[in-house]
């Protein structure tokens, strides 16, 4: 036998030996997804183990967490969509993005066979506020009606009946009159206009209506100068301050009043004293109910390394079992509606009686793809609640044209 010969006789009976002692291929194991999620009231890990382990070894979710502030959180999804990030799986959207997402191409379009599932049932303001030109861009997640929140007897003391609609009169009145407090929750920086938004509607009137550059702006008119009426008393009369993050605390500290999403009763701030919050539908301006509605859906972007099982997932995490865990767990409300008749939610969920009702009028943020502009007018026209007055609705007007039209918000 040559070298050459002998030499190759033995690197293969190596090999054999090697492969022999290395046993069978190990299977691959489930691909991991990356679900990036904004400041959610709710134990997202849970969630996503759930779905994990439903998929039978398919995927594997890991949870990431994005800014809670609105502008930063906004700003890193865009910037990272744009670039063609391929690292997010899927992510929670505010309903308020979804024009500009979408417009943008950068979301992959919803599967056919998904649309009616991800669609049905879902209360209307959220499925419009998820579709665009006529197509469903991602998939309605969870649905927030404001409620107004107090402690214990504040309500009573204030001289609120509430088996009757509160109007803001009522509130404002009632609140001076105990020596209270209104605080507006905003722990992301998105309540001011969803606040606002609901007080125009409220007062008859729409902030914003047409998605074009041109769309007709509704706060330099009757209804936004009453808007302004509401925001000028309660800073004069010293009720309160600039929406904040801190409204729970401030509850569990001093009492007074707060309107906040249903999600609000899991906010840790008001840990302390769950047991003893109260709550009932939002303030009415006029005769007709318009809670605003905090809303989030599951997006897939367009870079995804496989949005079919990205999709898989997001059908898993709007699922009735999902959404219920998430309603039981958590406070927020569905998205779809037929999710209150579940089992659990049925037995767990004490808010039920005031978020279902007013599901049927919450409302969306206005949908136009300039939103995050519009929100910026609205933040430099209407704080501090101490500046709002009689020419308020006019500069917000034209800041709201500006923003929309190009220029400096």
């Amino acid at each position: 036998m040559t070298r050459r010969g002998v030499s190759a006789a033995f690197v293969a009976a190596v090999m054999l030996l090697v492969a022999a002692c290395a046993g069978p291929a190990e299977e691959p194991g489930p691909t991991t997804l990356s679900w990036y999620v904004g400041p959610e009231r709710a134990d997202v890990e849970s969630l996503a183990e759930s779905c994990s382990d439903a998929s039978g070894g398919r995927y594997r979710i890991e949870v990431e967490r994005l800014p809670d502030d609105v502008e930063d959180r906004h700003a890193e999804l865009v910037r990272r969509l744009l670039a063609r990030d391929d690292s997010i799986d899927l992510f929670s959207m505010d309903m308020a993005w979804s024009a500009e997402l979408a417009a943008a191409q950068v979301l992959a379009p919803v599967p056919e066979d998904l649309k009616q599932p991800f669609a049905q049932d879902v209360v209307p303001a959220a499925l419009e506020a998820t579709t665009v030109d006529g197509l469903l861009v991602a998939a309605p997640w969870t649905f927030d009606p404001w409620l107004l929140w107090w402690r214990g007897n504040a309500a009573e003391r204030a001289g609120l009946d509430t088996t009757k609609p509160i109007t803001w009169d009522d509130l404002l009145a009632g609140a001076e009159l105990s020596g209270r407090q209104v605080l507006v929750d905003d722990p992301d920086g998105e309540g001011l206009a969803a606040w606002v938004n609901a007080l125009v509607v409220g007062a008859g009137g729409t902030l914003l209506e047409g998605e074009g550059r041109s769309p007709d702006v509704g706060l330099d008119s009757a209804a936004g100068e009453e808007a302004a009426g509401i925001v000028e008393y309660l800073a004069e009369a010293r009720l309160g301050g600039d929406p904040t993050a801190e409204a729970g605390a401030g509850l569990a500290r001093r009492g007074g009043f707060v309107v906040a999403p249903s999600s609000f009763v899991s906010d840790p701030d008001v840990a302390t004293v769950a047991g003893d919050l109260q709550w009932a539908p939002y303030p009415q301006v006029a005769d007709t109910p318009a809670a605003p509605a905090t809303g989030a859906a599951l997006a897939v972007p367009l870079y995804a390394p496989s949005t079919s099982l990205s999709y898989e997932a997001v059908s898993c995490l709007t699922s009735a079992d999902s959404l219920a865990a998430l309603m039981t767990g958590s406070g927020h409300s569905a998205a779809r509606a037929t999710t209150y008749d579940a089992q659990d939610v049925v037995a767990g969920y004490p808010l039920a009686d005031v978020t279902r009702p007013a599901l049927e009028t919450a409302l969306a943020l206005p949908q136009t793809p300039y939103w995050m502009r519009v929100r910026a007018a609205l933040e430099k026209t209407w704080t501090p609640l101490s500046a709002v007055g009689s020419s308020t609705p006019d500069l917000a007007q034209k800041a709201v044209r500006s923003a929309v039209a190009g220029g400096l918000p």
